[in-house]
């Protein structure tokens, strides 16, 4: 029986169990198919913010945007889980071995797309007269992959761990939700909306295409490694990855401890350039402007519509993260280090044309190179290449009132360092920080399906919020999740 076959005699069998077990499965002999997935969709308002986009794999950022002036009601993606579709498998092999198989892709429940938040970015922007006309976009790893979440097989031992080819999750990425009291939730931690944190320092790394894997449990330790080919002619190393993982997980008490490093990563961003000018004679409200009075600021947006700009970079993190759990009560905490330099092939990244099937106008392989100036005293001081470092920590606790009802709180803080050489011109590469308050109330009606209403408030300073109209957002949100 193949594949296709196996397919569809899960869906068959297995839909009249779907509101009590997730996971449709079916076998045959020693190979088994299981067809899975999330819907997961909520109604929330954020503060400030862009229109809700159909292609981001959120559809809305909740966290503080440089221009956004507005709040905005809508139907976001994804409140605590990103909405999935998957097929896993495996297959007999000998003395206890198996092949084994995950093909999973992401979806956006509101629009019916495939979550794709490349295109967002290149279309964004691009027709809008305005700020306050575009839709959100930001940089993330889903970018209308058929299989945006992971495409990888390989064989599996219970005695000599499991070895995968393909795309994967990265190490960071896989261990947040285990051990964040709000369950690494899209839409109500910066944890689980920002693929940066679980990707080492790049959302684009959270995700690692053509990789090699191998995992392995003995008792109650586990260790990972994995490495990125990076496929470019002329050097083995270019835009290579190498994760390293070990941890401890015994009852109540659990810790990891995670190390990544990139080469030639990248960010994907808008390529367009918005200009801010405030008013020198109106507020607001339009009226005349008077003593202390905000002023009317109006928007200058030079857009190369179609398109996107990349930065390239190497990064080099850590994470350590731990957890207990004390009768109802969850403790869970962590902590990042990320450090970002430029990229070690800049002449093989700056030949980048396109990326995600989206045409590439703009790169840059020197963010960390601070050109020379003079300062206020009138001393020259010399150019220079910086090192920009991310401290991350969170902690948090989740509180079983009944096995079905829970109640999670959360704060979560990133420290920007100062690479700014001094440069008081540089304002975004000062030193920042931003700040993170969040709440969720889940109810489980049933294993698999639950209600929730969530809560997060942020605050940016210093670098964080140079240009930033708003200093602060929030989100409240409800929303439901099946699980299939």
């Amino acid at each position: 029986m193949n594949i296709r076959s196996l397919t569809v005699l899960a869906l068959c069998a297995g839909i009249p169990m779907l509101a009590q077990t997730p996971g449709l499965t079916a076998t045959k002999g020693d190979t088994e198919v299981t067809v899975y997935g999330i819907l997961d969709v909520g109604i929330g308002t954020v503060a400030h913010s862009f229109g809700f986009d159909p292609n981001f794999p959120v559809g809305v950022n909740p966290q503080a945007i440089k221009f956004a002036d507005t709040s905005a009601t809508g139907m976001f993606n994804g409140g605590i889980s990103q909405t999935r579709w998957g097929i896993k498998g495996s297959t007999g092999l000998t003395n206890g071995w198996k092949g084994i198989f995950t093909l999973e892709g992401a979806i956006n429940v509101p629009s019916g797309a495939v979550s794709n938040g490349a295109l967002g970015l290149s279309q964004n922007y691009a027709s809008s007269a305005t700020v306050a006309s575009a839709g959100t976009s930001a940089d993330t790893a889903v970018n209308g992959q058929l299989f945006s979440r992971g495409a990888f097989f390989g064989i599996s031992s219970d005695t000599y761990g499991t070895i995968t080819m393909g795309r994967h999750m990265s190490f960071m990425l896989e261990t947040i939700p285990g051990y964040d009291a709000l369950q690494g939730a899209q839409i109500f931690t910066p944890i689980g909306f920002s693929g940066s944190y679980g990707g080492g320092g790049s959302t684009d790394g959270s995700r690692v295409d053509n990789a090699l894997r191998y995992k392995l449990k003995v008792s109650d330790v586990n260790i990972a490694v994995m490495h990125k080919f990076g496929g470019a002619t002329g050097s083995s190393t270019a835009r290579s990855t190498n994760e390293f993982q070990v941890g401890y997980e015994h009852g109540p008490f659990g810790i990891q401890f995670v190390y990544e490093k990139f080469q030639d990563t990248t960010s994907v961003a808008n390529n367009e350039t918005v200009t801010k000018t405030l008013s020198a004679t109106t507020n607001i409200n339009g009226l005349p402007l008077q003593a202390g009075d905000t002023p009317m600021p109006t928007y200058a947006v030079t857009a190369n519509g179609g398109t996107v700009k990349v930065t390239y970079y190497d990064t080099t993190s850590i994470m350590l993260t731990a957890r207990y759990q004390i009768g109802n009560l969850g403790l869970k905490v962590g902590y990042t280090k990320e450090q970002f330099t430029n990229p070690s092939n800049p002449g093989l990244d700056a030949n980048t044309t396109s990326i995600y099937g989206q045409a590439v106008s703009a790169v840059s392989v020197t963010p960390y190179t601070i050109a020379g100036y003079t300062n206020a005293s009138e001393v020259a001081i010399p150019g220079t290449t910086v090192e920009k470092d991310l401290t991350v920590y969170w902690l948090g606790a989740v509180y079983d009132f009944t096995p079905r009802l829970s109640f999670a709180l959360g704060y979560y803080n990133v420290k920007q360092n100062d690479f700014s050489n001094g440069n008081v011109a540089l304002v975004a590469d000062a030193a920042g920080t931003s700040k993170f308050t969040s709440a969720l109330l889940d109810y489980k009606w049933t294993k698999a399906f639950d209600l929730y209403a969530g809560y997060m408030k942020n605050d940016v300073s210093g670098g964080l919020a140079a240009g930033f109209l708003h200093s602060d957002n929030n989100i409240v949100g409800f929303g439901a999740r099946l699980r299939f």
